[in-house]
């Protein structure tokens, strides 16, 4: 199933659209980790490398990332749901996704000396 880019709009034939996260806990005990099955096809819909939204959610959740792109598995450490992930992307869409002035996701992320821009 999908949903739009920009969750604040609720037009059903919203033209940009992306997969919901499908997250996977693994492991049990200390070894607990959740894996992000789509994070290819999420970041493909919002033109981001998937790795930008897997380090975004550990910062945001303060836990180790680990990314292994050969076979598309992108990993935070910890138990997390996907609702609460999801939730966090919409986050990471409106920083470093849409358009501050007009809520477009169709935008580059540039970086100039040390500085992230929008374009």
């Amino acid at each position: 199933m999908s949903v739009n880019v920009n969750r604040s709009v609720s037009d059903q034939f919203y033209r940009y659209k992306m997969p919901r996260l499908i997250a996977k806990v693994e492991g049990k005990g200390n070894g607990i980790k959740t894996v992000i099955v789509n994070m290819v096809d999420v970041a493909k819909a919002l033109n981001r490398p998937p790795t930008y939204p897997t380090k975004f959610f550990g910062c945001e959740l303060g836990a180790q990332t680990q990314f292994d792109s050969k076979n598309d598995r992108f990993i935070v450490n910890g138990s997390h749901e996907a609702n609460k992930l999801q939730d966090m992307l919409d986050g990471f869409v409106r920083k470093f996704v849409l358009c501050p002035e007009c809520d477009n996701p169709e935008t580059d992320l540039v970086k100039i000396s040390s500085s992230l821009y929008l374009i």
